[in-house]
């Protein structure tokens, strides 16, 4: 089980991977960033609660790949509470300044869901709705394929329909909002995610970022609830 989580992991990391003997010649652009947050108690209760983003864009000419990698954990009196990893890439070709296709691929690992891991890989469409200085909205929408590995009770694939949005707002020149919504729909459960971010500078390339995030999944194991929510405060460091 871990040889196959680990392959799944490997094959949504090395999609930009893929494409990049194809773009070779082109001159080559990245951001990126890492965040981190840490809350902890001590006294009648010690708890710990960390959770952490890794943001990738690597860009070319016709490409662009952005990979994330988010990880939540929380214990309480040593005892684990909240355990989850989640990676993903999705990877652009731009058929002008508007329109682009689109590859993309999921894996989350949530100890306490009842899932052991879930997986997802799509393809579509997409177009920049709107992109000038303060605003950028772009939506997307494709099919794919998901697989669900549920504790004790096997592994199910099924077909998907994905639809997202994207979007940002520089509300000055120290401060961004961000706000993404994707939803993945299939015959046996729907998997939906909201993010919202406000990232404000401090210092140089440091940033703190506020956001919010839920996390939807129509039809989970018996015990589980469908929505999960996370409200954070975050330290960035942008190179």
């Amino acid at each position: 089980m871990i040889f196959n989580k680990t392959l799944l992991a490997i094959a949504v990391l090395a999609q930009p991977l893929l494409v990049m003997p194809a773009a070779a010649q082109d001159e080559l652009g990245y951001e990126a960033s890492i965040a981190f947050g840490y809350v902890g108690t001590s006294g009648n209760t010690d708890t710990d609660t960390y959770n952490t983003e890794v943001l990738y864009t690597l860009n070319t000419e016709r490409w662009e790949h952005n990979v994330k990698f988010q990880a939540l954990g929380s214990q309480e009196n040593s005892q684990a509470k909240a355990e989850r990893y989640f990676l993903q890439d999705k990877s652009d070709y731009h058929l002008d300044e508007d329109q682009y296709l689109f590859i993309k691929g999921s894996y989350t690992d949530d100890r306490f869901s009842g899932f052991d891991y879930q997986a997802t890989v799509s393809g579509g469409y997409g177009r920049h709705l709107i992109m000038n200085d303060r605003f950028e909205l772009q939506g997307f929408g494709g099919l794919g394929y998901r697989e669900n590995d549920i504790i004790g009770a096997g592994t199910e694939g099924e077909v998907i329909v994905t639809l997202g949005e994207d979007f940002k707002w520089a509300i000055s020149a120290n401060a961004e909002f961000v706000q993404s919504f994707t939803t993945e729909i299939g015959n046996d459960r729907t998997v939906s995610v909201l993010e919202l971010g406000l990232e404000t500078n401090i210092i140089g390339d440091i940033t703190t970022k506020i956001a919010f995030q839920a996390r939807n999944n129509s039809d989970v194991p018996v015990g589980r609830k469908k929505t999960d929510t996370l409200t954070s405060v975050s330290l960035v460091y942008n190179f």
